[in-house]
């Protein structure tokens, strides 16, 4: 009997995944999207192997497969085997302790949009790793899910990324904080404290979030930011939302200069107009 084509193409999927040994590779990437695409059983089984394999490297890129199993032509882009597939994850944020293996299983958490991983990534907020840290600040809140008690402790603990020290953290936090509904004091308070950030991408992310949320403490902050020589599409984004008269005068300030996105500055002007 021949063997199964399909078959033979996730061994050489799997076989090339560990030799390559790198985890930053877009190569081994290319293969871990291949084998969530193939989605057989076969794959499921040999992904569920990995994650209780005794090297990392293996465990890593077991829960990246499990994380978006799915997405062929024939799973109409639904997620396969919800059971097996949470029931590892459950089981892994439990005990596992290795730097690379944890940034998986975040993914793996945010894109099964598992409620039951939400406490884990609080504990996580507080890891001494900013590579880990700024992971929770972009997974937070989980997608789809929909508790009082989970939102507000996923606010909460965007709240205290916002400050973190490091500038990816605070850059990712005030991301995920600008694109939530939620809508509170503590909300826009940090915000307009992050328009002064040292950092250039968090100022940014801030004003998209006031502008989201129409606060008008943050058009003056935004007219300064558009006056100066870097200005980036989301100070104009802003603006657009924003769609108020103070901003106008230093969007056409801009025609004469800035050609990141002439259209998105048009469309700026018209609504400030």
């Amino acid at each position: 009997m021949k063997n199964d084509p399909s078959s033979e193409t996730e061994i050489q999927h799997w076989n090339a995944i560990d030799s390559l040994r790198d985890v930053e590779s877009d190569t081994t990437w290319d293969h871990v999207f291949s084998l969530r695409k193939i989605g057989t059983p076969s794959v499921l089984e040999k992904a569920l192997a990995w994650c209780t394999d005794s090297d990392p490297y293996r465990r890593s890129l077991g829960a990246s497969v499990l994380a978006q199993l799915g997405n062929s032509p024939f799973s109409q882009g639904r997620m396969l085997y919800p059971d097996e597939a949470t029931a590892m994850i459950r089981s892994m944020i439990r005990t596992e302790r290795d730097h690379e293996v944890i940034t998986s299983l975040i993914s793996a958490v945010y894109f099964r949009e598992m409620p039951e991983g939400v406490p884990w990534l609080i504990d996580l907020a507080q890891h001494p790793s900013e590579d880990i840290r700024w992971r929770v600040a972009w997974a937070l809140p989980i997608p789809n899910v929909r508790d009082p008690e989970t939102d507000r402790s996923s606010i909460d603990t965007l709240l205290r990324l916002i400050v973190d020290p490091e500038p990816l953290v605070r850059d990712w936090s005030t991301f995920s904080l600008s694109m939530t509904e939620d809508d509170t004091p503590q909300i826009r308070e940090a915000l307009l404290a992050r328009l002064n950030d040292s950092d250039f991408h968090t100022r940014s992310e801030a004003a998209v979030g006031l502008a989201k949320r129409k606060e008008l403490r943050g058009i003056e902050p935004l007219v300064n930011h558009l006056k100066s020589d870097r200005v980036g599409e989301l100070f104009v984004e802003a603006a657009e939302m924003y769609a108020n008269p103070d901003l106008k005068s230093a969007l056409i300030s801009l025609q004469t200069w800035w050609d990141v996105d002439p259209d998105l500055l048009e469309r700026a002007i018209t609504a400030c107009s």
